[in-house]
């Protein structure tokens, strides 16, 4: 809509309605029409008679070339209407399959495409698993061992990505594989080598996964795998795999990550990449694949979806991961589960607190089964964090409240 135009200041000469005066050059000849522009002529305005009266014809402000100029104009504007109105007519009446389609794209709109990784390419996966595909990117590492592959998944708005770290040593460039396999350079936030966990920042605003914590998940459970495939430099393709949950709070015993609990999980005939996530039967991811078992064989080892996130939480905040100590040392509780007490270090916050042979089964009400998934929930806990351990001494069950110290 066009603004309504300010009111002009009074005698101002370019205001058509402007009052000017009868001796203002400037103002319109009121009542006087081109004859250009009309059917009939003065005797004035014949030939033989402008020669004589050419100096006081001369002196009012018209321009006649632009009177010609703006009839043309809206003799060629009225065409085309017409001609417009027509066209329309014509495909309204035309049969569907003759109309064109209402959005149609070319080549300069490319630069305007979504960059995800999987802007079009996915292969058949169910509906449930989609929405953590579409959270996922592909990245291409160049590193002083060759050229990797890695999956990665988005844990927090602005195009941060997680995936694991041991494939990155010797990194000399990171990019996100884009629509069509194109390379978009990405760079590595921060590394947390004990969890081997990296975050990495992607220019594209990749939408947050819908993570889900991994204490629902037990023996027997069903999951899926999602990974990605596709030859180098083309563009990858969205792969999922149902399987089964074997194990769920079992510690790594190789690899950076060593001692951190692990969900471990068969899916056969999957060539897996490292930083593929695991998800849950609803499609919300538990786990992000841990690299040391990204060999394409059965079972896998997946880092749990708590520790990914309070890991990548650090290293968005400080770079860095400042842990949490207990001071304890114990092993897995046999039944029920838990972590059964061994020892404890004298000075720690466990000391006078916590005694040998209880067992902790909760941290702040969050399950715990394994001393591994003990030591995975104060990782992410930061020094002078308080915590509420769930205690079981024989059949009773106390809560110990007590604040963490920094590791020593």
């Amino acid at each position: 809509m066009t603004p309504t135009p300010q009111e002009p200041p009074n005698g101002d000469p370019h205001d058509e309605h402007a009052g000017g005066g009868p001796d203002d050059l400037e103002a319109p000849l009121r009542g006087w029409i081109d004859p250009s522009d009309r059917l009939w002529r003065h005797p004035s305005e014949t030939a033989h008679f402008r020669s004589g009266a050419r100096a006081r014809v001369s002196s009012v402000p018209f321009s006649r070339p632009e009177k010609h100029r703006r009839g043309h104009l809206m003799i060629v504007v009225g065409a085309a209407a017409t001609m417009a109105a027509v066209a329309w007519v014509v495909i309204l009446l035309s049969p569907a399959s003759a109309k064109p389609s209402a959005v149609q794209t070319s080549a300069s709109d490319a630069s305007d495409a979504p960059m995800t990784t999987l802007a079009a390419h996915q292969r058949a996966v169910p509906a449930v698993v989609q929405a953590a595909g579409e959270s996922m990117v592909q990245l291409r590492a160049d590193t002083s061992h060759g050229e990797v592959l890695l999956a990665a998944v988005a844990v927090a708005e602005g195009g941060l990505v997680a995936t694991t770290a041991d494939a990155l040593d010797g990194l000399r460039s990171i990019s996100m594989v884009g629509p069509g396999g194109h390379l978009l350079r990405a760079s590595v936030v921060a590394i947390d080598h004990d969890s081997d966990l990296a975050l990495v920042n992607v220019p594209d605003d990749v939408p947050v996964a819908p993570f889900d914590p991994d204490n629902s998940l037990a023996p027997g459970s069903a999951d899926f795998t999602l990974t990605m495939a596709g030859s180098s430099g083309g563009p990858p393709t969205l792969q999922s795999q149902p399987g089964t949950v074997a194990a769920v709070g079992r510690a790594i015993a190789t690899g950076p990550a060593d001692g951190m609990p692990s969900i471990v999980s068969s899916a056969p005939g999957v060539v897996e990449q490292s930083g593929d996530p695991l998800l849950n039967a609803a499609g919300g991811v538990v786990g992000i694949l841990y690299g040391g078992s990204a060999s394409g064989a059965a079972p896998a080892t997946f880092l749990p979806s708590e520790l990914v996130l309070g890991v990548a939480d650090d290293l968005r905040s400080t770079d860095r991961v400042a842990h949490g100590w207990l001071g304890v040392k114990g092993s897995n509780a046999a039944g029920a589960g838990g972590a059964t007490v061994v020892s404890i270090s004298a000075g720690s916050p466990a000391a006078g607190r916590l005694n040998p042979g209880e067992v902790i089964v909760g941290v702040d009400a969050m399950p715990v089964r394994t001393m591994a998934e003990l030591r995975g929930s104060l990782y992410v806990l930061a020094p002078n964090a308080s915590v509420a351990l769930t205690v079981l001494q024989g059949t009773a069950t106390r809560i110990v409240d007590l604040s963490l110290s920094g590791s020593p």
